[in-house]
């Protein structure tokens, strides 16, 4: 697995914002999907998380899947 840095997520972000097209927040939703679908199958629907979610676009990531798994 490759690790990217901040700058480098922004990068690719911005990239596939262009070249897609896709919407910021609908990047942001499918991120926040494509997490909840893996964390489930890992460990189902009855784990609990806790999810911490700072500044920026990655803050707004972390909340779409604290919907997400509310909501689910």
């Amino acid at each position: 697995m490759k690790i990217l840095t901040s700058a480098q997520f922004k990068e690719l972000d911005k990239y596939t914002i262009i070249h897609e097209p896709v919407s910021s927040v609908d990047l942001m939703e499918r991120a926040a999907g494509t997490l909840v679908t893996e964390l489930k199958k890992h460990w189902g629907r009855t784990r609990r998380f806790i999810v911490f979610a700072g500044p920026g676009n990655n803050g707004g990531d972390s909340l779409a899947v604290s919907r997400m798994l509310h909501n689910d």
